[in-house]
C-alpha cells in the first residue's frame, strides 16, 4: 500500500513531536520531512507541478515557478495546523490562535446569535480551514463543526479535544443522523460550521447551475433549506494566512 502525504505526517513520531514541541518548531519540521517526502514521491511532486504548470499556462515563468513553490508551501501549512488541531495539547493550541489569529466581522455571529435561532458558517477548502474551530472555541461562540475524518487516530484525538472544550464535533463515523444533529445544534442556538468543498456529494438542483473552475455544475440548496427551515442566518467565513504564522478570519454577510 502506497504511503500518502496524509498518514506520513500522522506517524506516531510526528505526533509525539506535536505534542511535545513548540508550534513554530513543529512548522518548521512538518516543512522539512514534507520535502523529504516529496524527494522520495517524486512522480506526485510532479503531478503537483504539471497542475500548476497547466493552470497558468501562458504565464512568465517566474511566475509558475513562485506559484509551483507556493503551492507546497500551502500544502505543508495545511498539514501543519491539521496536525496542531489534533494533537497539540488543548491549552497549547488555544494560546497559539490565541496570539495569532485577527478576526474580521465577529459582530455578525453576535447579531446572529441574538436572534435565538442559530448561525449557518459556511466556508470551503481554502486557507486555514483546519483551525476555524479553535477560533470559535477561543472566542467563545458556541460551534458545532461537521467533519470527516480520514483516520481513526484522527477522529479520536479530535474527540479528545471535543471533551475539554465547549465546541461540539458532528462527526459521521460516529453514527446517527448529520442533519437532524445538525438541525439540533441551530435550534440550541449554536454556530453551525460545514465545509462545501465535496462537490461530488452536491444535491442537484436542475432548475440552477453555477460555474466552477471553468465547469456548469448544478446548484445545492441544502444550505439554503436548512436556513429557511430554522430561521438561521448564513454567513461565510475564512481564515487567511498571513505572514510568519499569522491569520485573520474574515466572516462575511
Amino acid at each position: 500500500m502506497k504511503l500518502n502525504i496524509s498518514v506520513f505526517f500522522q506517524s506516531p513520531l510526528n505526533i509525539f513531536i506535536f505534542r511535545h514541541v513548540s508550534p513554530r518548531i513543529s512548522r518548521r519540521y512538518l516543512q522539512a520531512i514534507g520535502f523529504l517526502y516529496y524527494l522520495v514521491n517524486r512522480k506526485e511532486k510532479r503531478r503537483i507541478a504539471k497542475n500548476v504548470r497547466d493552470l497558468l499556462e501562458g504565464r512568465e515563468e517566474p511566475h509558475i515557478e513562485k506559484v509551483t513553490r507556493d503551492t507546497f508551501k500551502g500544502i505543508f501549512s495545511h498539514y501543519f495546523e491539521k496536525m496542531c488541531s489534533a494533537f497539540m495539547k488543548t491549552e497549547a493550541i488555544e494560546r497559539y490562535v490565541r496570539h495569532n489569529v485577527r478576526i474580521e466581522g465577529g459582530h455578525l455571529f453576535d447579531k446572529a446569535l441574538a436572534k435565538g435561532k442559530g448561525c449557518i458558517l459556511v466556508t470551503a477548502h481554502w486557507g486555514a480551514v483546519e483551525l476555524i474551530p479553535w477560533v470559535l472555541t477561543v472566542a467563545r461562540w458556541p460551534a458545532s463543526i461537521v467533519l470527516e475524518c480520514k483516520t481513526a487516530r484522527l477522529a479520536k484525538a479530535l474527540k479528545r479535544h471535543e471533551a475539554m472544550v465547549t465546541t461540539e464535533l458532528i462527526i459521521g463515523e460516529h453514527g446517527g443522523s448529520i442533519l437532524a444533529r445538525a438541525l439540533q445544534s441551530l435550534k440550541s442556538n449554536r454556530v453551525l460550521m460545514t465545509q462545501c468543498d465535496e462537490v461530488e456529494t452536491w444535491h442537484k438542483r436542475r432548475t440552477s447551475t453555477i460555474r466552477l473552475f471553468g465547469r456548469s455544475l448544478y446548484f445545492d440548496n441544502t444550505i439554503e433549506i436548512i436556513a429557511k427551515r430554522t430561521g438561521a442566518a448564513v454567513v461565510g467565513a475564512f481564515l487567511d494566512r498571513g505572514r510568519d504564522g499569522t491569520y485573520v478570519l474574515r466572516i462575511e454577510d
